[in-house]
């Protein structure tokens, strides 16, 4: 009679277990009805209770005990990482944590073309709906200023690029025009520092070591290349243009670029400017004040830098952009500039 009790629970037992194995592998590896792609969201900070809780408010799971255990079993409840997770039919309770081991974040593209201002790039913080562009300016320093409102708020990191700027002065020149891509929860510091350390990348030793070696400054190089980058294009007219400068302040001569005066002015488009914007006293203003201006006045391309490091030797001190072509002429002295002023802008 004994024996015969033993051997009732021993099979009720195992009843129970096959029962509870079935159950278990079931909930485990059954698919849903749904023959869609099924994805979910674990946020920063959730363990496993409130991620097997949120499942199973939404449907995606069956059990959360079951999830607790399954997940423990894998080993890979203290290695969850928060992040989109999608996965395809057929979904199971197996699928849904081996998703967890992939996570797909959701990403966007951030893109500066060469030769825009900060203006510019912040117009497109606002524009993307990341930052308004008054954030921006605060951020990366107010433009055409002096004394501290030029000042960056933005906490730079520690970059060779930036190691002569002065305080004072905006980063505009110091970002690197190019499409970058981003987590989808990025803030405007992450994709300004982002863009700071792809412009630092661009620099080599070697870059260093000529622009030393040619008695100048990176904030010098990165001003002029700013000021090429808006005047004329092509890597050719860059170095001779850039040769033109550079004469023009190592003999206390003015620039004489309209672009500076625009950039001072907050124009768009065209950089031509008018006799009233080139009478502003500023030190922006290049018709009025000899040498540089205090800081680049767009974000140039590497072009148009390695133009500034490397500028073709020339005969030329004087150069114009015509309206109809964008071809560039020179001139040696100021008769035959006056000339080509007169005919390809009159």
């Amino acid at each position: 009679m004994r024996y015969s009790a033993i051997r009732t629970v021993f099979i009720l037992l195992l009843v129970c277990g096959v029962i509870g194995g079935w159950t278990v592998y079931s909930e485990v590896h059954r698919a849903s009805t749904s023959d869609e792609a099924l994805t979910f969201t674990i946020e920063n900070g959730q363990g496993v209770r409130e991620i097997g809780s949120s499942l199973f408010d939404s449907g995606v799971i069956r059990s959360e005990l079951v999830f607790r255990r399954y997940v423990s079993k894998k080993g890979i409840d203290k290695q969850i990482q928060a992040g989109t997770y999608t996965v395809e039919p057929p979904v199971t309770l197996a699928r849904v944590v081996a998703a967890m081991n992939q996570p797909t974040f959701e990403e966007f593209s951030f893109t500066v073309i060469p030769g825009w201002s900060m203006a510019d790039v912040a117009n497109r913080f606002e524009k993307d709906d990341i930052a308004s562009a008054k954030q921006i300016a605060a951020l990366v320093g107010e433009a055409a200023t002096e004394g501290g409102a030029g000042k960056p708020s933005l906490k730079l990191p520690s970059l060779k690029i930036l190691q002569d700027k002065p305080k004072n002065i905006s980063l505009e020149g110091y970002i690197r025009p190019d499409t970058f891509r981003f987590f989808a929860d990025a803030s405007a510091e992450d994709i300004l520092i982002k863009l700071l350390t792809e412009r630092d990348k661009e620099f080599t030793d070697k870059m260093y070591k000529d622009i030393k070696l040619a008695g100048r400054s990176v904030h010098e190089v990165m001003t002029i290349a700013s000021v090429v980058e808006r005047e004329v294009r092509g890597a050719k007219d860059k170095a001779i243009v850039a040769d033109i400068f550079w004469k023009r302040v190592d003999n206390g001569w003015g620039l004489q670029a309209d672009s500076t005066v625009h950039f001072l002015t907050g124009g768009t488009g065209s950089v031509f400017t008018s006799a009233a914007d080139r009478n502003i006293d500023s030190p922006w203003n290049t018709y009025k004040y000899a040498g540089l201006p205090p800081g680049p006045i767009s974000n140039p391309s590497i072009e148009s830098i390695m133009a500034a490091i490397y500028p073709e030797k020339n005969g030329y001190w004087y150069f114009l952009t015509t309206l109809d072509t964008g071809e560039v002429k020179y001139g040696s002295t100021l008769d035959q500039h006056n000339a080509n002023v007169a005919k390809y802008l009159r």
